[in-house]
């Protein structure tokens, strides 16, 4: 182009099309990006998976931490046992004995203690104690202690699936309680002196709390007897819903050669019903809250005095964590014996995991 004076026009200068710029810049970001993306993401699962492993770990260390339990059970019962109560001989001036009901205070004091061999294994101990106030109605009160029989528990558990667990255990009653049985009316007429009224009346007090307990664990509170009990059972879950049946035989054999009996053998069947309530969590621990109630029946399968057919209810409320539990319970009787005149019981529990 020619301007006026003749002279050329400058040429503008040339500028860089946008179409030729932009597709190299776009690549370009779209690269970094990728790479920034990649490496948020690499790093987001990278923590996942950290957190997740730790949580692993935690689970495991808690799974690792819970290798036993103790325990700590009060049953406190009221009603009515034989007793050997001492009575004036007017003639002689003699101190005698009868043997009547008496009324009776039973405490059944049982401290237990679990050590978990493996997932599946674990051994066991439990120690009870004895402690009864007798109430004649024309003598002072009088109140006996008295130890039961320490008994040894071996139990095998097995997770079938994630409703149902199996268990069986095998007890050993060892005969470490004191106390004779009760004399017979012939002996309380014709040779009274041979009486021992404390060894009687810790038999009367064995046999009070063993009421008390609803002759649920009978082997732990027979004098004279060397227990051996076998026990399967299944726990079975089903969202809130715990349903727990049982089955045991409590084989007692006496090793006094003076006992009436030389075996009893006795057959315990219930179980336990319980509805999850209510759970409170707090931080990383939660608390629930169980009602139900345990139902159980002791039938006795060789001759014995009384009749030991027995029924037993017992509504409960069950509140605890991962590693503690509190239950509370009231056992009334619905058949048999303790019926007339009826026993009624309250059980305090506590158990703690470690």
């Amino acid at each position: 182009m020619r301007l006026i004076d003749g002279s050329s026009a400058p040429k503008p200068p040339k500028r860089l099309s946008p179409l030729r710029f932009a597709p190299r810049s776009s690549v370009a970001l779209l690269a970094i990006s990728a790479v920034v993306l990649s490496s948020n993401v690499a790093h987001a699962e990278g923590e996942t998976k950290t957190d997740e492993k730790k949580e692993e770990k935690k689970e495991g260390a808690n799974e690792e931490e819970k290798r036993g339990a103790v325990d700590l059970e009060v049953v406190i019962g009221g009603g009515k046992v034989d007793a050997i109560n001492p009575i004036a001989n007017g003639l002689t001036g003699q101190i005698g004995y009868e043997r009547r009901p008496t009324d009776v205070i039973a405490s059944g004091i049982v401290l237990s203690g679990r050590w978990d061999v493996s997932k599946s294994f674990n051994l066991g101990m439990r120690i009870p104690i004895v402690v009864a106030t007798l109430r004649p109605a024309d003598d002072l009160d009088r109140t006996i202690a008295n130890l039961g029989n320490v008994e040894l528990e071996a139990e095998y558990e097995k997770e079938l699936n994630e409703h149902v667990e199996f268990f069986m255990g095998a007890h050993v009653a060892l005969p470490t309680s004191f106390g004779n049985e009760l004399p017979s009316e012939a002996t309380l007429a014709t040779d009274p002196a041979s009486v021992d009224p404390l060894a009687s009346d810790k038999f009367s007090a064995n046999k009070a709390v063993a009421s008390a307990y609803g002759f649920e664990n009978n082997a732990l509170w027979l004098a004279g007897y060397l227990g051996l009990i076998p026990a399967i059972g299944v726990k079975l879950r089903f969202g809130p819903v715990r349903i727990e049946p049982y089955v045991k035989l409590e084989n007692m054999f006496s090793v006094r050669p003076e006992s009436e009996e030389r075996a009893i053998v006795e057959l315990d069947v219930g179980g336990r019903v319980a509805v999850q309530v209510a759970s409170i969590k707090s931080g990383e621990s939660k608390t629930r809250i169980d009602v139900g109630a345990r139902v159980w029946g002791s039938f006795t399968l060789t001759d014995h005095e009384g009749d030991l057919n027995i029924g037993v209810v017992e509504p409960e409320v069950r509140v605890g964590g991962d590693k503690w539990r509190v239950t509370a319970g009231v056992l009334v009787p619905f058949a048999g014996e303790l019926t007339d005149p009826q026993w009624i019981s309250g059980r305090l529990s506590a158990t703690v995991v470690f």
